[in-house]
């Protein structure tokens, strides 16, 4: 098929799939935002060209896959997941190494003292070259370790004219004995930022679901309102006929002239209604534009392809007694909260176990060496001559704050930022179980609801056409003819509500259930027969 042809009439899409790894949770920051890059590559690469465009064909998943592309909530909650990813990365710099170097050259002029002077030696003239290198790391369980290697080279000209070279090499250990002593309190900034950032994609994860809903529901709105208006068009077609016969059988004297009037006032009622559905129809679709993310004038003439779903036995079997009892493991909002929560269970915990005073034990062992070489290598010669025995170091540094207000005060910011997250988690669990047992309390009423009204829009069409026929007859009067019309369009209505009320009901119960989209695979297959059947019985 030439390119042409393929996109001239693109096929419905019936199955979707999402790179998965995307919303993934991993351990480290880096593979977390791999992972979003890789969500964006493989949209730009797979992704229809004419759809990033924001041509729209009118299918369901089609419009899915643009709000998860361009819904503001959506991109939000992504770029949330990149902070996080750079605040983790942040977190997990204290305990990097830092390699350090330096070097200084300086010359200094002494004047000697009266007593100390002699002709031509009035004063000290010292010239000094130092050199340093090193490193510092900090490990998680608080101790620093500091190797460095320096070398000093002085000349002067009162007792140093051979230029001796002096080198050191140090090992030093800083051991904190109190105040953040203990990988509980060192890495607590490390863990909590880890937990956020899997709070973060979890939060994402949900924001996809919430979009995959607030389309699905916008869709079904305006399928709905595309249908009624329709059905509002074919009853002003039948108003326009009615009136049409009445004056057939007024001008064959068949029925009174004044029954006209009768008819003509209901087809302007009929009229009404059309421009009535006419402006709900535009509101629905400027709510659907909103949902996807589009502009208002990229839907224009692209009405939804896909049909409200059927209700079957088969579908009304799947659908339990009872709602599901317990929480769901598929809520990715919760997940979100329970992260938040360990985050701020981990700062709290630090914080209790931290010292308010601060007691530090500095060690320090190396050695040192000097030889006296005018070369440039003599300055690393004098590392392999080092003086018998090493040198020791051994100090304590005690900081103790009286009021220990800085210590305190954290204290009760963490605590009462886990007892915020805290609330939150049982707040949402409470929430979740409300909204769980409405939804499918919604979902029974709404396929009941269905298979009553097509059975009184079966019987009403029946009634509709045994009235006319009646009243060509002279068997009945003009107003039970109208009465038929009016009940019959009634009746139509109430059908595509029903089954509007029956389609977002089955999507609402996937979102709150979390059967909405899956959480285990690495690639997250989206199907219509997905947001339009009954979940599986967990």
């Amino acid at each position: 098929m030439p390119d042409h042809e393929l996109f001239a009439k693109p096929p419905v899409i019936r199955s979707l799939a999402i790179p998965w790894k995307t919303y993934r949770l991993t351990s480290e920051a880096a593979q977390c935002a791999a992972g979003m890059l890789l969500c964006s590559i493989l949209t730009g690469l797979f992704w229809p060209a004419t759809a990033r465009a924001q041509d729209y064909h009118g299918g369901l998943l089609e419009a899915i896959m643009l709000a998860i592309n361009r819904e503001p909530g959506i991109l939000a909650s992504r770029s949330q997941v990149e902070l996080e990813a750079g605040l983790e990365q942040q977190a997990r710099a204290e305990f990097d190494t830092s390699l350090l170097a330096a070097v200084q050259a300086a010359r200094a002029h002494t004047p000697l003292a009266e007593f100390s002077r002699r002709p031509g030696f009035e004063q000290v003239d010292t010239s000094n070259l130092s050199y340093s290198l090193g490193s510092a790391t900090k490990l998680r369980s608080g101790i620093s370790i500091a190797p460095v290697l320096s070398v000093d080279r002085v000349r002067d000209n009162a007792t140093n004219f051979s230029s001796p070279a002096a080198g050191s090499v140090a090992l030093r250990f800083t051991v904190p004995v109190l105040k953040g002593s203990g990988q509980a309190v060192t890495t607590a900034a490390e863990r909590a930022a880890r937990s956020r950032l899997q709070a973060a994609a979890y939060s994402y994860r949900h924001a996809i679901a919430s979009g995959i809903a607030r389309v699905t529901n916008a869709y079904w709105d305006l399928l709905a309102a595309n249908r009624s208006l329709a059905l509002a068009f074919e009853s002003e077609e039948r108003s326009r006929t009615l009136v049409e016969d009445a004056r057939r059988l007024a001008k064959g004297d068949e029925i009174p002239p004044s029954d006209i009037l009768q008819y003509e006032a209901q087809l302007e009622r009929d009229r009404a209604t059309s421009i009535a559905a006419t402006q709900a129809r535009e509101a629905a679709r400027a709510a659907f534009v909103v949902a996807v993310g589009l502009d208002v004038t990229a839907i224009d003439g692209a009405d939804p392809v896909e049909d409200f779903p059927e209700w079957s036995r088969a579908a009304a079997a799947r659908l339990p007694d009872k709602p599901p009892s317990g929480t769901p493991q598929g809520r990715s909002d919760l997940l979100a909260l329970q992260r938040q929560l360990e985050a701020a269970d981990i700062l709290y915990d630090a914080a209790r176990r931290d010292s308010n005073s601060q007691l530090d034990l500095a060690f320090s062992v190396g050695y040192s060496g000097q030889v006296e070489n005018r070369t440039p290598g003599g300055s690393v010669a004098a590392l392999g001559r080092p003086a018998s025995g090493l040198n020791i170091s051994l100090g304590l540094n005690y900081v103790l704050p009286v009021q220990g207000n800085a210590l305190s005060g954290v204290l009760r910011q963490r605590a009462a930022q886990a007892d915020q997250a805290r609330t939150g988690v049982e707040a949402l669990k409470r929430s979740i179980a409300a909204n769980i047992r409405a939804q499918h309390a919604a979902l029974r009423s709404a396929a009941q609801q269905l298979e009553l009204v097509r059975s009184q829009l079966r019987l009403q069409t029946q009634v509709f056409a045994n009235e006319r026929k009646k009243y060509a007859l002279g068997q009945t009067t003009v107003l039970d003819v109208l009465n038929a019309e009016v009940q019959l369009t009634n009746d139509g209505q109430r059908e595509i509500a029903a089954r509007q009320e029956l389609a977002q009901a089955l999507v609402n119960y996937r979102f709150e259930t979390g059967t909405l989209l899956s959480t285990d695979a690495d690639v997250q297959r989206l199907n219509v027969e997905t947001l339009t059947t009954v979940p599986e019985p967990q």
